[in-house]
């Protein structure tokens, strides 16, 4: 075993890509020491039958702890307190995740990626929680090889609609090599000896069977050098990942050509071999909101108003503007985008104060969208800023920037229907299954719980700066 285990840095992206994420802080980590807490009082509460599931399962909260000399992924387990005199304290879950968690497309299991190591390599253990009990489903593990203790391995879990497969990105990079060199010190100017490091990085894909708990892979990718940041969906049957060869100063004639395109690959499930690969439009991917569609095409929203609809059958890309998102005045945004079992799309951009309907199945085109005064924090993690409600007739979304709060809006017209507010500023927004919502504040009492007519439920305490909810 090395002697020397340093936690997985986390550094959530928005959904634009637009998350001002240096490379240093995206590889920031190394391989690390991911845990996952025992969790001995979780679930005595939550063996309800399957009719009371929704209401009660729990909210998991991803952040970054107070204090945290190494940032690091943290996850806690909070529910909605039974009044607002009652607040019950999240109680940990896990602590050093390789990335953010994801949760299945049906939100009944939320995936947790850590990275430990090993001594022949990097451990990657994939842990499947279940939602109502917050209690381990099914957990399964792969060992690269060859990874040295200095690399640093962010991991993406893709869940597939219709599948029982979880396909698992790798980035994988490691030190090539190291020099020393000059540089300006930042206060005083002058030249200081640093250290400085080539990276390269290149992918793998491994696969978990939740059927049967069993892994497979990893099947590396010949893709280096390559950015360490891609983007991947999945439906029933493949995989699409698009990534980017990284242009190399020693190479020119490789920059002139097209070595900085990004290309589109889609795997068949299980396999770590590409059934089609292409040269996919800009921009380079990372972060940018996706959506697995009915057809099982991948609509993919880019420069903050296109929609590029993405073929898993032949690989073409047809991309398609939305008009309503078109706003040259406004704000930095955390775009989103949620692909509903209707097949119509939601699309968010608080920082122009707009939400759009669309049509999934007819290019995109809108059915209705709603404006709304731009809240004080469109831009920045969580990057939840309005949600729709299941049945699709209430839009709720952080109140205006003078008022703070929350509002709720008919879908049908527009029309501002509910409207809350004592004073506080929330920064995201979430619903939870049992229909109630969760607004997360930048200060304590950080999580604030709503019903669905904006009523305050109650509020509760945590030590993380807020990434997500899920």
């Amino acid at each position: 075993m090395r002697s020397r285990k340093r936690g997985n840095s986390v550094w959530p992206l928005g959904p634009g890509g637009s998350s001002g994420l240096s490379r240093r802080r995206v590889l920031a980590g190394g391989i690390g020491a991911g845990a996952l807490l025992a969790l001995p009082d979780l679930g005595l509460g939550a063996r309800a039958g399957v009719s009371d599931r929704a209401a009660e399962r729990y909210a998991f909260v991803y952040g970054t702890p107070d204090l945290d000399e190494v940032p690091s992924g943290s996850l806690v387990a909070a529910r909605c307190p039974p009044s607002r005199a009652a607040s019950t304290p999240p109680v940990p879950v896990a602590v050093k995740l390789a990335a953010a968690p994801v949760s299945s497309p049906d939100q009944a299991v939320t995936a947790l990626a850590t990275v430990d190591t090993v001594h022949d390599g990097a451990k990657i253990t994939l842990t499947l929680l279940d939602a109502t009990a917050a209690t381990v489903a099914k957990q399964g593990s792969v060992t690269v090889t060859g990874v040295p203790g200095d690399a640093h391995v962010l991991v993406t879990p893709v869940f597939a609609r219709g599948s029982a497969i979880v396909s698992l990105v790798l980035a994988i990079t490691v030190p090539v090599s190291k020099r020393m060199v000059r540089k300006g010190h930042p206060h005083t100017g002058h030249p200081v000896p640093q250290l400085a490091t080539t990276w390269r990085s290149h992918h793998a894909l491994a696969y978990f069977d939740q059927r049967s708990g069993a892994m497979t892979g990893p099947f590396h990718l010949s893709d280096q050098p390559s950015l360490a940041l891609s983007t991947a969906a999945a439906n029933s049957s493949d995989l699409l990942l698009w990534t980017t060869r990284e242009p190399q100063p020693d190479d020119p004639a490789a920059i002139r050509a097209q070595a900085s395109l990004s290309r589109l690959s889609v795997f068949p499930l299980g396999s770590g071999k590409a059934r089609l690969s292409a040269s996919a439009p800009a921009p380079w991917p990372g972060g940018e909101p996706v959506a697995t569609l009915p057809t099982g095409d991948v609509a993919r929203l880019v420069r903050g108003r296109h929609v590029q609809v993405c073929s898993a059958r032949t690989g073409e890309v047809t991309e398609v503007e939305i008009p309503a998102l078109r706003h040259g005045r406004a704000k930095p945004s955390a775009v989103t985008m949620q692909a509903r079992p209707d097949g119509t799309v939601f699309m968010t951009k608080p920082g122009a104060g707009v939400a759009v309907l669309a049509d999934g199945a007819d290019s995109f085109r809108t059915k209705t969208h709603i404006q709304f005064p731009v809240p004080a924090s469109p831009l920045g993690a969580p990057w939840s800023k309005a949600v729709l409600s299941p049945a699709g007739e209430t839009m709720y979304v952080l109140g205006p920037a003078a008022t703070g709060g929350l509002c709720a809006y008919h879908v049908g017209s527009g029309k501002l229907t509910a409207s809350y507010s004592e004073g506080h500023q929330y920064h995201g927004l979430y619903q939870l299954p049992s229909g109630a919502l969760l607004a997360v504040r930048p200060e304590n009492p950080r999580l604030a719980f709503f019903s669905a007519d904006l009523s305050p439920l109650g509020a509760a305490d945590t030590n993380l700066h807020v990434s997500a909810i899920y």
